[in-house]
């Protein structure tokens, strides 16, 4: 038995897809008489109970990427029709981004993208680079061996990057930052980081690239990587957030500045 169900999705949920904004779930029918437990010809299905959440996801990385303009003004209903979803999880995705600052309400139904001028942008993305040191600080203490010996192989994996493409290069320095946010364990910290975290995927690729250009820059944010392990192995908080406050805002200054 065969079963064929075509689907079409915008070219904005297409995109949602591809970035890994919009997570699709997969559920296969049990089949009577028959043993199959996989169809991969069925389409896949949204969970439900996630729907919010990949909703401000997906908002959030359009925002970032400049898929919405600064400025530019929604409705809820127009971003359901896009992503293809009910309006509940958008009304909820949109009041998160509200309080983040980043959608502001100018009528009963339409919202807009707020203009930061790059003054803002740059305070917030420095805001956030004090609070993932203050993350590190807190994470001093509880970090194990275990993890500062995966950091130090990830830091070996960055000083021998050559033929890595550009999304490996970021998912090796992702690996770094996750086992420090794993130690300190603080949802309450992490959750005020991911609010001032305003530059997508797209900026930060441009960036990586950059780095390519100017392997001095490249190496000098390597050693930033040795320093912050070098003063997790003393255990001594104050360095520790100081040096990774150092280095953070480094990060931030070559992420809005162009490198040429």
């Amino acid at each position: 038995m065969s079963y064929e169900v075509n689907l079409t999705y915008s070219p904005e949920m297409q995109l949602a897809i591809a970035t890994g904004s919009i997570q699709l779930d997969v559920v296969c029918p049990t089949v009577q008489g028959s043993s199959m437990t996989t169809a991969p010809e069925l389409p896949s299905l949204f969970r439900a109970d996630s729907l919010a959440e990949q909703a401000y996801r997906a908002i959030r990385e359009g925002i970032a990427t400049g898929l919405f303009s600064a400025g530019e003004r929604v409705t809820e209903r127009g971003l359901a029709a896009r992503l293809n979803v009910s309006a509940t999880p958008v009304r909820e995705a949109l009041r998160r981004l509200e309080q983040e600052g980043l959608i502001e309400r100018v009528s009963a139904r339409q919202l807009r993208v707020v203009d930061h001028s790059s003054g803002t942008l740059r305070e917030l993305l420095l805001a956030g680079a004090v609070l993932r040191a203050l993350e590190a600080r807190f994470a001093t203490h509880k970090i194990t061996e275990a993890a500062l010996r995966r950091m130090a192989a990830i830091v070996e994996a960055q000083s021998s990057e050559q033929g890595i493409d550009i999304p490996e290069r970021l998912r090796i320095a992702r690996e770094f930052d996750m086992e420090i946010e794993r130690a300190a364990d603080n949802p309450t910290l992490r959750s005020m980081i991911l609010s001032l975290s305003i530059i997508g995927q797209e900026r930060r690729a441009q960036y990586a690239e950059s780095l390519l250009l100017h392997p001095e820059v490249g190496r000098r944010r390597i050693q930033g990587h040795h320093d912050i392990l070098a003063a997790f192995r003393q255990r001594d908080p104050d360095l520790v957030e100081q040096v990774f406050r150092r280095h953070a805002t480094a990060g931030v200054e070559l992420l809005l500045d162009d490198l040429d």
